[in-house]
């Protein structure tokens, strides 16, 4: 065999390895289909919340502007949660403590109860954590930001704020402590579990 042979030969073999590489090589997917995604979940959970509340009978009154307001939080927060930069988390950050307040407002008094405030942190923790690990998934394609991973935190906990205001006749102190704790205490545990997860792609 000529020296051009072997020459052409081992860039066959190169040009066949990079190709087998190339292919192998995961295919980036849009971040607007990811938020899609995970705006449907979280979405998509508070409708079967809901529903369930309905048919159990159980549903308290409430403001369907505060419902809307947890809906469209949620919405937000799941493009924050993959969107490059931090603009949109920055939007969350304002937004979120706002319908925290609006939340609170809208009890007043609200009606006294014999269950423990805990029975309702604890449920709403428990309802957080499947949107929680939606979240966690959402945050490991691209590089971890404490804005982004805080933004989808809030987002998660929406989950829990939604059960409370459809299951809770309590009132505004109640909910600040019980519901609103809750809901951040699931934001940290975002923020503090996506920190030291290995993410899948360290996109901006």
């Amino acid at each position: 065999m000529s020296a051009v042979e072997r020459e052409s030969g081992a860039l066959e073999k190169a040009r066949a390895a990079a190709l087998a590489e190339l292919r192998r090589a995961p295919v980036a997917r849009p971040w607007t289909r990811r938020a899609a995604i995970l705006g449907a979940a979280w979405g998509g959970l508070c409708a079967l919340i809901a529903l369930g509340a309905l048919a159990a009978g159980s549903a308290a009154p409430t403001s369907l502007a505060t419902l809307a307001a947890l809906l469209a939080l949620a919405a937000v927060a799941s493009v924050a949660a993959v969107a490059p930069g931090t603009r949109w988390a920055s939007v969350i950050l304002v937004a979120a403590p706002v319908t925290m307040g609006l939340l609170a407002l809208a009890r007043g008094e609200g009606i006294p109860s014999s269950t423990p405030g805990w029975v309702c942190s604890v449920s709403h923790v428990g309802v957080g954590l499947l949107p929680l690990g939606w979240a966690i998934w959402a945050l490991g394609d691209a590089a971890w930001r404490w804005p982004r991973a805080l933004a989808a935190g809030l987002g998660a906990g929406t989950a829990g704020a939604f059960v409370g205001e459809l299951a809770c006749h309590q009132g505004a102190r109640h909910v600040l402590i019980h519901h609103v704790g809750a809901w951040l205490f699931v934001a940290g545990a975002c923020v503090a579990i996506s920190r030291y997860r290995r993410p899948r792609s360290f996109a901006p």
